[in-house]
């Protein structure tokens, strides 16, 4: 999406997209539009005050797969299985003559993307990612795997809170029926596990890997796997051993190496793995 997240006051470009009509909310402007998808910063006239509303225009079906449709369907749907401080709270859904649209809450504080645009330290970085993981400890235990983990989609409240959305990639762990079509691969290319680079069954251990390319990121200011082109990238996930941290970070390399192990069944199998091993650094 272009300015991704939910931005609060930072400066950005304002999106010059149309509005939907949707009774009991006044559209504001634009805050991310995608090939897939739009969201709109708007005021709730039940809840007096600004809301997010995430909109998808209605399209012609797909073959293979999901429609847009039906994969923003399936994401009010697993967002209502999630009550969750760490996890986006959704006030209202509803469709249009040709549209779908979801109402969650804003997020004045913006993205983790955005706070990473400079150095976090490593106290918070570590915060940060223990926010994150017990997040993700919920959402494994309904029994969803995100798919989509990146700074962008991580939120923050302006009490510190962090908060996980966009879960137009989420699945059932034990759905067997194709959410993308055949050699389509959805999410960040910078972000994504090594099996969901090469198209294959994800589970949790998937969203523990993005959580690594996230936790390095933070305490390093840089992305571990880097490539020019986005087939680069994936290769990068795939073939390129998992860097060291600096000397100064050096304590956080089991971590980091747990999270970002190649092969799933190297890596740490629950969100309660990885924080366990933080615990016993005694960090």
């Amino acid at each position: 999406m272009v300015d991704k997240g939910y931005p609060g006051n930072e400066r950005r470009r304002v999106l010059r997209v149309s509005f939907p009509k949707i009774r009991g909310y006044r559209f504001i402007q634009g805050i991310a539009v995608s090939p897939h998808a739009e969201v709109h910063l708007a005021y709730s006239e039940e809840l007096n005050h600004n809301v997010a509303v995430k909109v998808v225009r209605l399209g012609k079906p797909v073959e293979e797969g999901l429609s847009d449709a039906d994969r923003f369907e399936r994401e009010r749907e697993l967002l209502m299985r999630i009550r969750h401080p760490g996890v986006v709270d959704i006030y209202d859904w509803g469709s249009g003559p040709d549209f779908r649209y979801i109402v969650t809450e804003y997020f004045p504080a913006g993205s983790l993307e955005l706070r990473m645009r400079n150095l976090l330290s490593t106290s918070d970085s570590i915060d940060i990612f223990v926010q994150i993981a017990g997040a993700l400890r919920i959402v494994h235990t309904t029994g969803l795997c995100h798919r989509d983990m990146k700074p962008a989609n991580v939120m923050l409240r302006e009490d510190g809170q962090v908060v996980l959305i966009d879960f137009g990639l989420a699945k059932s762990m034990d759905e067997t029926a194709p959410l993308t079509t055949a050699g389509e691969i959805r999410g960040s290319p910078y972000y994504v596990s090594p099996e969901q680079a090469l198209g294959n069954a994800v589970d949790q251990r998937s969203d523990l890997y993005s959580l690594g390319v996230i936790l390095y990121e933070m305490l390093t200011g840089e992305r571990p796997f880097k490539g020019s082109t986005v087939v680069s990238i994936l290769a990068a996930h795939q073939e390129d051993p998992i860097p060291r941290l600096p000397d100064a970070l050096a304590r956080f390399q089991p971590l980091v190496d747990g999270l970002l192990a190649k092969d799933p069944a190297q890596r740490f199998g629950s969100a309660d793995a990885a924080l366990g091993m933080l615990a016993r650094m005694k960090v």
